[in-house]
């Protein structure tokens, strides 16, 4: 019998941590018939070599995508791999956790064996003419756009006020409201008009102010940042870090998914009092996380382009999402986490085999390379369609798309110019006829349409469209034409 010590590990159909695929499962040693046999193997058995420990494999029946990694239940009991653990059937997991609080209370971990960097995975964002509109205004925010017109409006106030008051002062020969409007607006868009003076210390300094910090340094800084924006990919990510990803949930946009609430960060999210989990525990509060069955479930919530699945770099869910298309991943914002060997509590044998991760450091980074960083076909990989991989830095030619915002605003503007014309056109062709009708009206002006009639009697061309006897009893029944006769 063997004097070796040894090591009953939970071994689970769960890659990277150990491929399915090979011909006997598990298979521990790299074989020509199975090359990668599994990351967290690799190393457990690299690990176990130098201690001279046997590795007892305790395989779970789970088939891929449906691991319980372990959940801790009401009763203080855990189910899953975390249970295999706490009952006695296993002293170690073939699996990498992070440690949290909670865990820590009833299993051992290991010294650190590797960073990796959490992630969350979202469908790639789709354009539509919705979106390519507002181009021309992405170089600045709404609210800097609210502040920009909340400013134009209070210059423009001012500016009546003082011109008011010059007026009264007889500084000013007229008082036009809508003028000095068009003036401002002018002045917003760097196009003075010279018509556009004060005449008192006050107006000029408002004067000098708004030309100088709205119409001069922010409309240049404008014109900067709208050429970089046009000229630069608009990415297909739908928020770029962390904080953009909670604002989006917090506007219920965007839902939160997971297969295991189980998981570190979901831990985390309950109980962690780092800046990032505050603030995505208050979004969720009203947008509560969706909980899903498996990886693939939850794929299948974040195809339909409304649900954002939180994972890491290392795990299943990572290589299944490489296995279908139009994902993007947004790492920005999340520090790397630690990820430990799990033992269970008081393990004997934990400082010789920390010892041992610290001793193969090397080969631990080479393995993590060899499954996550060299680029090995490891998993069925997607024909999606062709696209040219651009980053947001990278410059682009301009395209219909990129434009097609400015084209707008401006056809925007030639349809209001026109419908103003055509309404003013009938305003002033309105205004005549009433005014010509109200002359009509006026007894004043019978005299004028008598003299019309007297041509009639004095011409030989005849005005069958003229009444002339209605037009002198008219003239007969004015005021003047009585006081006329009874002067006589």
């Amino acid at each position: 019998m063997s004097s070796r010590r040894q090591l009953r590990v939970v071994l689970a159909r769960n890659p990277p941590d150990a491929f399915a695929n090979c011909p006997i499962f598990p298979t521990l040693d790299v074989i020509v018939q199975c090359p990668f046999p599994g990351w967290t193997i690799e190393v457990l058995k690299m690990i176990g070599d130098s201690l001279k420990w046997d590795i007892i494999p305790v395989v779970t029946p789970t088939i891929v995508g449906g691991l319980d990694w372990g959940t801790l239940k009401e009763n203080s009991t855990w189910s899953g791999v975390l249970g295999y653990l706490q009952n006695g059937t296993a002293d170690a997991a073939a699996l990498m956790y992070q440690k949290t609080d909670m865990r820590n209370e009833f299993f051992e971990f290991s010294y650190p064996v590797t960073n990796v960097q959490p992630v969350f995975v979202v469908r790639k964002k789709t354009e539509n003419l919705g979106s390519v509109l507002w181009n021309a205004f992405k170089p600045f925010s709404m609210e800097v756009w609210l502040c920009l017109l909340a400013s134009l409006i209070l210059n423009l106030f001012v500016m009546i006020a003082i011109s008011r008051v010059e007026f009264k002062l007889l500084f000013r020969e007229r008082f036009r409201p809508f003028e000095m409007l068009w003036h401002v607006v002018q002045l917003q868009l760097d196009e003075k008009s010279d018509d556009m003076l004060f005449y008192t210390l006050g107006g000029n300094i408002v004067l000098f102010v708004f030309a100088l910090l709205q119409s001069g340094i922010l409309i240049e800084v404008y014109k900067g940042m709208l050429l970089t924006a046009l000229i630069t990919s608009n990415g297909d990510n739908p928020f770029a870090n962390a904080d953009e990803m909670i604002k989006l949930i917090g506007e219920k946009k965007y839902h939160l998914t997971t297969n295991y609430m189980g998981n570190w960060y979901f831990d985390d999210l309950q109980h962690s009092d780092q800046a990032h989990f505050v603030k995505l525990r208050a979004a969720t509060s009203s947008n509560p996380v969706v909980p899903a069955a498996s990886v693939s479930a939850a794929l299948d919530l974040v195809d339909t382009g409304k649900y954002i699945y939180p994972i890491q770099q290392d795990s299943l869910a990572m290589q299944m999402s490489k296995e279908r298309c139009n994902y993007v991943y947004v790492s920005d914002g999340m520090p790397q986490v630690s990820s430990f060997f799990v033992f269970t509590k008081n393990f004997s044998g934990i400082e010789e085999f920390n010892q041992q991760i610290i001793m193969n450091q090397a080969f631990i980074q080479r393995t993590f390379n060899k499954y996550f960083n060299e680029g090995f076909k490891l998993g069925f990989i997607p024909k999606c369609e062709a696209t040219e991989e651009v980053q947001s830095d990278a410059t682009k030619p301009l395209d219909i798309e990129s434009i097609i915002g400015v084209f707008t605003i401006g056809a925007f503007g030639i349809s209001a110019s026109l419908i103003a014309f055509v309404v003013e056109i009938y305003h002033y062709w309105h205004m005549r006829i009433v005014a010509r009708r109200a002359r009509m009206r006026d007894p004043w002006n019978v005299r004028n349409l008598a003299r019309i009639a007297q041509i009639h009697f004095t011409t030989s061309q005849q005005y069958s469209d003229i009444d002339v006897m209605r037009l002198v009893d008219a003239l007969n029944a004015s005021p003047s034409s009585q006081s006329s006769s009874s002067s006589i």
